[in-house]
């Protein structure tokens, strides 16, 4: 068995040694240390305190702690008497006992040279948290390592549900292979890449983004990080989508408008040529114009409200006498047009005009009146009366101002 009595001298060896160590350690440490009790007066102070606060070993007792003692974590401080002198300090307190007495021992460091570095930092960080633009950082592999505040706001998925899990899984997928490839060929050789992609919300929701990404490498010059930017635009899509369909339809009744009207009879021709060629029965193409009876009558006594209404109703009255392969389309003011394809006969004209004139006739209820309207419609037939558009129509529109004179009519174009 060890023998474990140590003598009283062993014991003193010890402690004077122990003393002697923590003293050393306490002398060289870098940051400032001292002792201060809790009236505030400064009972030790090694080196470093020393020389940061300008005290002198003979007049510590003398030299009461320049700030007030709280107990809390590592609070900024600056010190000193002029803007020269003045030092950025990390003060730490903690209660501790001295002789059996309440002290506070008290830590300062010396971060002068580090705070432009953390207000950096502080400033990134608060860009990176308060950017409308989604942001999200990978590691070299595409797992996501942390994502803003706006990636949130827009995905819908929080930092820990997509931390760690890769990036391509919130992929819609609507892109081909070869859109891929290009992106990342472009990464691989340029270290960027811009475009626009689609992903998936947490609900499930489609929706485009506008990305950039852009790598990071190491010290060494290795890929170790992805910087993936993107903007959400749902909303910008939608406007190009509504200035791209007001381009070519009609504002009011969401018919096609004059300028898609000649595209579709120029493209209705050009089947009826096609049809003509292999012997087909049916490769007439017929042009109809209509003009409303009366639409004046509704404007002067109700306004141009009411007559906005009922151009509406009539929009959709045409659109319900015709196949869907033909087209109804709306020219200005009460002018429409319907271009009706696969035209047999003249026989094939008559059912739908009749069927327009029957539609139109019925009664309008407008603030709680009925108003009766009817309407002219001009006829003329592709290749018998003209074997482009632009003749079609006009013919057809002299056949409607003859139907004009009877009003509630219909009139094929006579050579």
């Amino acid at each position: 068995m060890y023998n474990l009595n140590y003598s009283p001298m062993v014991i003193n060896h010890y402690n004077q040694s122990r003393e002697h160590y923590l003293q050393t350690v306490v002398t060289y440490h870098q940051d400032a240390i001292l002792l201060v009790n809790e009236n505030g007066e400064i009972l030790f102070a090694n080196q470093i305190a020393e020389d940061l606060l300008k005290l002198s070993v003979d007049q510590i007792e003398n030299n009461t702690f320049p700030f007030s003692l709280k107990i809390s974590n590592p609070t900024l401080i600056e010190y000193g008497k002029s803007d020269q002198e003045k030092r950025t300090l990390e003060m730490t307190v903690q209660p501790a006992v001295c002789q059996d007495r309440p002290v506070y021992l008290v830590t300062l460091k010396d971060i002068t040279g580090r705070v432009p570095l953390d207000q950096k930092i502080y400033l990134a960080s608060q860009a990176f948290e308060s950017t409308p633009e989604g942001i999200f950082i990978t590691d070299a592999q595409g797992h996501i390592l942390v994502v803003n505040r706006a990636f949130s706001e827009i995905t819908g998925f929080t930092n820990e549900e997509v931390q760690g899990k890769e990036a391509h899984h919130f992929h819609s997928d609507q892109r081909d292979g070869e859109f891929y490839l290009q992106m990342w060929k472009s990464l691989s050789v340029t270290g960027a890449w811009q475009g626009e992609i689609w992903n998936r919300r947490k609900d499930g929701e489609i929706y485009p983004e506008w990305v950039t990404i852009s790598t990071i490498k190491d010290g060494e010059g290795n890929l170790s990080n992805y910087i993936v930017i993107f903007t959400d635009i749902s909303s910008r899509k939608h406007t190009e989508d509504r200035l791209r369909f007001l381009a070519t339809h009609d504002p009011l009744t969401g018919l096609p408008n004059r300028e898609l009207f000649h595209d579709r009879l120029d493209q209705a021709i050009m089947r009826a040529r096609r049809a003509q060629s292999s012997k087909e029965d049916k490769w007439h193409v017929a042009v109809m114009l209509l003009d409303l009876d009366n639409f004046k009558t509704v404007n002067d006594s109700l306004g141009h409200a009411w007559g906005d209404r009922v151009l509406i109703e009539v929009a959709q009255r045409l659109q319900n006498c015709v196949r869907k392969s033909d087209s109804v389309a709306r020219l200005g003011g009460d002018e429409f047009t319907i271009i009706l394809e696969g035209v047999a006969n003249r026989e094939n004209c008559e059912l739908v005009a009749n069927k327009v004139l029957h539609v139109i006739s019925q009664p309008f209820e407008l603030n709680g009146e009925n108003f009766v309207l009817g309407t002219s419609i001009g006829i003329s037939i592709y290749p018998t009366d003209g074997e482009d558009g632009e003749t079609l129509l006009k013919h057809a529109d002299v056949a409607m101002y003859r139907a004009k004179q009877t009003k509630g009519c219909y009139t094929f174009f006579n050579h």
